[in-house]
């Protein structure tokens, strides 16, 4: 039976996954980064992703309601008892290397904010008055987003062997996970995630087919 190990995330659509604070002087709302300055989507969030899409469906699947409780964990989960953990969403270790490389040489080193401003862009947004339709006062604001063809990567870690209805919920999960970040529910961060980066590999797991 193949364990998948890994989550891909593609961009599809530029994305903004928010950190919860500004960058003064710059956005007033910033993305999720790393000490390089590189995107990332931390694995407690995107655990709580997978958990909503599987929520979403669990009325669909009444047979893989063990299976989501042992990957997702039941509802009031304190004591992270799923057997599946989520690690951070990154770009790829060759690319995170390089850059490291890049920003501590010795002639012309990269900074992390030029690299994060090269991977991302502004969005500016505003709340309009329904009375009459033009912009509120007072609601401007900028929002950082990563620019879409980006890739990351989250490593999976199992504490138990997994069944194989546990893996056809986890790609159900993934499969139905289509949008990320802010104004997700609006249809914005439109996103494709796959395991292992392989969609027959995530496409069968659904299907619940023997590997």
């Amino acid at each position: 039976m193949t364990i998948p190990d890994h989550i891909t995330i593609d961009l599809l659509a530029d994305t903004s996954f928010s950190r919860g604070e500004s960058a003064p002087g710059s956005v007033d709302i910033e993305i999720e980064h790393d000490d390089l300055g590189l995107p990332c989507l931390s694995g407690k969030t995107l655990r709580g992703l997978i958990r909503d899409s599987w929520l979403a469906m669990a009325s669909c699947f009444p047979e893989l309601c063990e299976a989501g409780s042992r990957v997702c964990g039941p509802i009031g989960d304190l004591d992270e008892i799923s057997i599946l953990r989520f690690g951070d969403a990154q770009v790829d270790a060759s690319v995170r290397e390089w850059m490291a490389w890049a920003e501590h040489r010795n002639h012309h080193p990269l900074s992390p904010p030029a690299v994060l401003e090269a991977l991302t862009d502004t969005r500016s947004q505003t709340s309009e008055e329904r009375s009459t339709g033009a912009p509120a006062k007072n609601t401007l604001r900028s929002v950082r987003v990563a620019l879409r063809k980006l890739r990351l990567s989250a490593p999976l870690t199992w504490i138990k062997q997994p069944k194989q209805q546990d893996l056809r919920c986890l790609a159900l999960s993934v499969l139905g996970t289509r949008h990320i970040g802010l104004g997700r529910n609006r249809g914005r961060g439109f996103v494709r995630l796959l395991l292992d980066g392989n969609s027959d590999l995530t496409r069968s797991l659904a299907r619940g087919d023997r590997q």
